[in-house]
């Protein structure tokens, strides 16, 4: 028994690193973070994103809608981009979107990267985000 807890002791971290080591070699990634500040003094939200990618730069545009009870517009929407690092490794960025009629409360954001030298779309994420409203 002890010969068997003795092996896994080994095996288990040897495959763990093999498995974070495959992990790295995802490709281009962009996920949404779950919360967004609604800047008053601006008028615009500032909408987190963690982008993985390589290649040298690249470009994510995020576009947030917002429907009532949240927001008293029929729709709320609005746009923008962001220049981003793609090196390899995991980014935190934030992306100002200016829009008109957005308030706190539930909307629906997408993000969409692409890279230096590739005209089309390389990672693309969606999901509903919370925005809160952020005085100064």
């Amino acid at each position: 028994m002890l010969t068997l807890l003795g092996s896994l002791a080994v095996v288990l971290p040897i495959g763990l690193q093999q498995g974070a080591a495959q992990a790295s070699n995802v490709g281009p990634q962009v996920t949404i973070q779950p919360q967004a500040s609604y800047i008053l003094a601006d008028s615009v939200i500032n909408v987190g994103l963690d982008v993985k990618c390589q290649g040298g730069s690249g470009n994510v545009v995020v576009d947030v809608t917002q429907s009532p009870p949240e927001t008293p517009q029929p729709v709320a929407a609005g746009s923008g981009p962001q220049i981003v690092v793609c090196d390899g490794h995991t980014h935190t960025v934030a992306v100002t979107v200016t829009g008109f009629g957005f308030d706190a409360g539930t909307a629906w954001a997408t993000a969409d990267l692409t890279t230096t030298g590739s005209p089309t779309v390389v990672a693309h994420a969606q999901r509903s985000i919370n925005i809160v409203v952020v005085t100064g």
